[in-house]
């Protein structure tokens, strides 16, 4: 991941996807959402959003969420709902062509995420509502479950190509350590843990914890080491994205606001662009694009 300061960028709106809510929510209703793409360019110490640029890219009302760009900026990876059913697609910015990566029958997929540059990683759920952390070629489109005795797995980040921090449901929500190679269950590490897993540096994930009915964030390491960041994230928000080494940038209702250890600051209010109820984000390596989910 490569940080920059969050006080030296220029936000300029310049595409929009429809979208929806996510598919692990605890809730039974779904509300419409969309995500925009906002691209980030250094300013001096101006943050500006240009609404004028914003456009619709896809014309489509339904369930698309859970961006993730490709290691080069060029992809983004997304869920979306074809009636009843989820599955993985991808828009690329070069040609602006979508396409259905798994595209299948009866399994349900979420929370798609970079794995290597030939597969993702992804949430399967099947028929029999199982939920498992799955590998999906980006080449034949085949699918290979992992470990299935840890489930019913929600989101998941890597440390490393051989280990994954993912958030398994239960009456509590617990964060656990899933080997690659493992055949067996994981001793949970955390209770009360947030659906945001971020990957930092390699061998470090951070998570949030409930606490106090507020989100904290910590981070984890591949050996199960938790420690706290010092950054608490405003009520009723658990979603984050790092943009710098020191602080991450959250979106509330339709504000963007940088969170430190010590320092909170609003970046933008993006209402003017019809942004509202911000949840998820996603940036770019580069930081050349961010992706916001928002209703």
């Amino acid at each position: 991941m490569t940080f920059t300061s969050r006080s030296v960028f220029l936000l300029t709106a310049v595409l929009f996807f429809s979208a929806s809510a996510f598919a692990e929510e605890e809730t039974p209703s779904i509300p419409s959402t969309d995500i925009s793409i906002i691209p980030i360019k250094a300013q001096g110490k101006l943050t500006k959003v240009d609404a004028g640029n914003a456009l619709n890219a896809l014309h489509y009302d339904g369930y698309d969420n859970q961006p993730h760009f490709s290691v080069d900026g060029k992809h983004l990876y997304f869920t979306r709902m074809l009636d009843e059913q989820t599955d993985i697609f991808v828009y690329r910015f070069d040609d602006e062509q979508l396409v259905n990566i798994t595209n299948s029958e009866d399994i349900s997929e979420y929370s798609p995420t970079v794995y290597n540059s030939t597969s993702l990683s992804v949430i399967g759920v099947n028929p029999e509502g199982q939920q498992h952390l799955r590998l999906v070629s980006l080449v034949e489109g085949s699918q290979k479950v992992l470990n299935p005795v840890i489930e019913p797995v929600g989101y998941h980040a890597w440390l490393n190509p051989e280990l994954a921090a993912v958030f398994v449901l239960g009456d509590v929500m617990t964060l656990q350590l899933f080997g690659l190679e493992s055949e067996g269950a994981a001793e949970p590490l955390v209770d009360n843990i947030g659906r945001c897993l971020q990957t930092v540096t390699e061998n470090t994930v951070s998570f949030t914890q409930l606490v106090d009915g507020m989100h904290q964030v910590f981070m984890v390491d591949n050996h199960g080491n938790i420690k706290p960041t010092g950054i608490v994230l405003p009520e009723g928000v658990q979603d984050y994205v790092w943009l710098d080494v020191e602080g991450v940038l959250v979106g509330q209702n339709s504000q963007l606001w940088y969170i430190s250890s010590t320092d909170k600051t609003q970046v933008a209010d993006l209402k003017r662009l019809g942004i509202n109820n911000i949840t998820r984000l996603a940036i770019q390596n580069n930081e050349q694009k961010l992706a916001i989910v928002h209703e």
